[in-house]
């Protein structure tokens, strides 16, 4: 991570290598983590599909999609295990880590979650798009400090009660006020990704226009929850999902395809190639020091 002005960081791609989590052959599917993914509904499928699709492809061993009124649809997806929350209780389930919010609805079900999450004191939360605004309309801060938020611009506005204007005027001041409101690891999306935590605010240096697309941040948000899941601390999975999320959309365009076509699940399809490239650097590194 290379020092820009103190205390902001800037995570470029030598930083982002050293994050990834070790792939030995001694690896089973519950040593790579369980992931808890509570988001999508009947009016919003697609938002749960791609969280859990993409926490898989981020290496967790386990992914149960938790919704009510599991759709016919969902049935189609034989990688990762369903939950209908109309017949047992997500606190019943196992995980190492839980995802709450892309389109998961905001209403008192969600709320009563993140109180749960919070009364609990379970440490590897992960709270995504509805979540947001059911924390922000029912004035659910602080949170714990291990947990991880990952608003966009509008989300975070309506949390600190400004406007989406005020905080693309200087999102590092913002980026900090969040994170004194939240008092956890806050990721604010959108251009220049930002990652605020008690001591510093880091610059991902990855991405581009490519991610302006509806269902590219429930796949951030699945990413991260793996890494969570797998081990990593809140501030390293927040950097590394990040890094990992933009560098997809560089690597569209270097394969010369233009950045209004990218969608979600192109994202999903390029992760395997980023982390591939990723960790081939790491090996070679680690051989030549040999």
């Amino acid at each position: 991570m290379q020092k820009s002005t103190a205390p902001k960081y800037i995570l470029k791609k030598h930083g982002a290598q050293k994050l990834l989590p070790a792939v030995s052959t001694s690896d089973n599917k519950a040593s790579r983590g369980k992931s808890l993914i509570l988001a999508g509904s009947k009016e919003y499928p697609g938002a749960g599909i791609l969280a859990a699709k993409a926490a898989q492809r981020m290496g967790s061993g386990y992914v149960t999609l938790a919704q009510k009124n599991i759709p016919a649809a969902l049935l189609e997806n034989p990688d990762f295990l369903l939950c209908d929350l109309n017949k047992k209780s997500w606190s019943d389930l196992k995980f190492d880590a839980i995802l709450v919010g892309p389109g998961f609805g905001v209403n008192d079900f969600t709320s009563s979650v993140i109180k749960e999450l919070k009364k609990q004191k379970v440490e590897r939360v992960i709270l995504d798009a509805d979540a947001l605004t059911v924390c922000a309309e029912q004035n659910l801060f602080p949170l714990l400090p291990s947990w991880i938020v990952t608003p966009h611009v509008g989300e975070l506005a309506r949390c600190l009660r400004v406007s989406a204007e005020e905080i693309n005027q200087d999102r590092y001041k913002f980026a900090r006020k969040a994170q004194e409101l939240f008092q956890c690891v806050v990721l604010l999306k959108g251009h220049g990704t930002l990652i605020a935590n008690q001591k510093r605010i880091y610059k991902i240096a990855s991405g581009n226009a490519a991610l302006a697309k509806a269902g590219t941040g429930d796949v951030l948000a699945g990413v991260i929850t793996a890494l969570r899941a797998q081990g990593l601390s809140a501030t390293r999975a927040a950097l590394l999902g990040a890094y990992v999320h933009g560098a997809t959309a560089n690597l569209w365009e270097a394969n010369k395809r233009d950045l209004m076509s990218m969608t979600a699940s192109d994202v999903l399809d390029y992760l395997p190639k980023v982390l591939f490239i990723l960790r081939r650097r790491v090996e070679k590194t680690t051989k030549e020091v040999g």
